[in-house]
This record gives structure tokens, sequence and C-alpha cells, in this order.
């Protein structure tokens, strides 16, 4: 699932730093008020999301594809037109592993009402058919009702949802993260957080960091076996590698992160000493499936290019 956050603001590219990873969420993390933080504001209350208030009037976007739990879209103003009661929640799905289906919420608040789009030159057409139109019937001043989505209500990321309103007179988005009960019980369920004695997991999925050894004296082999003569098995090309056995037990770790795979690697000398062979980072697809190493490690296939340097295998 790709997330993206609520507002979108136009990025210089001349000032973006080539060391921050996500310059966007940088930007963003700026119009954060200290009125609204999370998760206490500043009257000390809780407070289970946070305002932001860009220097910009614009778009409210949905961070990720959802389904659209309820919404409340506003002729009006409420409050003597201090405050805006337009709101849209989404619930969100995405596939984190086998059995493991994560659910979370996201909620966008203080949507502008219908009345004051011409005030910000918008028209509303780059909304979904049923933001276009008030939710409810209700004097003005008054707060509109709202109407529940449903399974067929549904939008994409960086979908416009509203418009930048306003609370107590100060323009912000009130903007959450959660996930109910019973929604986060099924996920953390799955793992082992808290485990003080971790198990290894014996199904198919990898999730989290993975630490195994590797004893000494495993033969590493050229190709993975049932190779075909095109270096291709299950349509993966594979780069001929040396073959070799390790002298020392080899002590592995490996964990994905932002779609790429990286492995550290220890050898372990005979008085227990530790020494960091090397960094692999990011480990080309193909160069090496580690769960058949931890399982299998004398039928493994090791790449040349990307493996002897890394984990030390003599030859």
């Amino acid at each position: 699932m790709i997330i993206s956050p609520p507002l979108l603001p136009q990025l210089d590219p001349a000032k973006l730093d080539p060391a921050r990873p996500d310059p966007m969420m940088d930007a963003v993390d700026q119009f954060e008020l200290t009125h609204g933080m999370y998760p206490v504001a500043f009257d000390r209350r809780w407070h289970c999301g946070l305002h932001l208030s860009p220097d910009f009037h614009g778009p409210v976007y949905a961070i990720a594809d959802g389904e659209v739990v309820a919404y409340r879209v506003c002729q009006h103003a409420m409050d003597s037109g201090r405050g805006n009661a337009g709101f849209v929640p989404l619930r969100h799905t995405a596939e984190t592993g086998e059995g493991r289906t994560l659910t979370f919420y996201s909620l966008y608040m203080h949507l502008l009402p219908l009345a004051e789009y011409h005030t910000f030159g918008y028209d509303g057409t780059q909304l979904a058919d049923f933001l276009r139109m008030p939710s409810g019937d209700a004097p003005k001043g008054a707060v509109t009702p709202a109407v529940s989505g449903g399974k067929n209500l549904r939008v994409r990321r960086k979908s416009i949802l509203g418009f930048l309103g306003r609370y107590e007179d100060r323009p912000h988005l009130h903007f959450e993260i959660f996930m109910t009960q019973g929604d986060f019980n099924a996920w953390f369920g799955h793992t082992q957080l808290g485990n003080t004695a971790p198990a290894t997991p014996d199904g198919p999925e990898w999730w989290g960091h993975a630490c195994f050894t590797i004893p000494a004296a495993c033969d590493f082999h050229q190709l993975p076996p049932a190779t075909g003569n095109d270096n291709k098995l299950h349509g993966v090309e594979f780069e001929p590698g040396q073959e070799g056995r390790n002298a020392l037990p080899l002590h592995v770790e490996t964990y994905f992160s932002n779609g790429t795979k990286y492995t550290n690697v220890w050898s372990e000398a005979a008085d227990g000493t530790h020494t960091l062979l090397r960094v692999c980072f990011p480990l080309r697809s193909g160069s090496l499936d580690l769960m058949t190493v931890w399982r299998k490690p004398a039928l493994t296939g090791i790449s040349k290019k990307h493996l002897p340097q890394c984990w030390g295998v003599s030859t």
C-alpha cells in the first residue's frame, strides 16, 4: 500500500535536501499547530489527531485507497461562521502477509462548506459526486446531518475529499489515523511483538527482522538446484556464482525496508568473537533466497557478484 499525506504542498526542487528521504512529509510536518498536537492538546486534553495548518489554501486528499465509512457535507458554516463541520472517515485495508490483513482508518475534519467554495475559486468538479451536495437538510448555522458510506462507496489515493476549512476561526485540518480494538488485536495477534521467547515461523511469509545461523562447512553451489540451461528458476535469472565452503559459522540478519531487502552478516571465531564481514544492500532480486539458505544451506546457489564478498565464503 502506498500512503500519501492529506495535504500536498508544491515543493521547490532547487531547495530539496538530497539527504532527506521524504521531503513531502518534511514539508507537511511544518504545518502542525501546537494547539492541536497528538496525543495531548495545549489545554491538556486527550487529542486523538493533529491539526495541520498549511501556508496555502487548497484541497484535502485521501491518504490511500479506501472505503468511505461516513461523510458530512455542509452547505454553510456553523457557530456563526466560526467553524466547519464537514468530515470524511475512510477505512483502509492492506495485505501484509499470510492471514494478516491490516485494517486502519483515516479521518479528515473541518472541511470547507459548499457555500464558501466560490470564495477560493473552487467549483467542486474535482470531487466525487456524493461530495458535491449537502449530506442532509439543516438551517443555516446548524450542523448538517451525516450519512453512512458503504462498501460500494470508495475513493482512490489522492482523491480530493474537500477543501481546507476552519474551526474556532482557525484555518486547519483535523487529521487522524487510528485502529479499532478488534482490528488492532486481529493484526498484532499474528506477530511476536512482546514475546520474550519468539519462535521461528514455519510459514512461507517473511515478516520483520529475521536472524539465523549458517553452520561452518556448508557447501555453496554455483546455481540453485533445478536451475535450467538459461540460468532461470521459476522465471528468475541467476548469475552463476562461485562454489565454496564457509570456514566459520555465519550469523545473518535480513529485513525489508522501503521495498528493498537488506542483509548484515557476521562470522564467529572459535573464541566467540563476532566480526561484521560486510553490510550488503540492496540484494538484487534473484541473488539469494535466504529462506532456502536457512533451511537447506548445502543446496543453495549464491551469486558470485553479490555474495562471496559479503559472506566470506571460502573457496
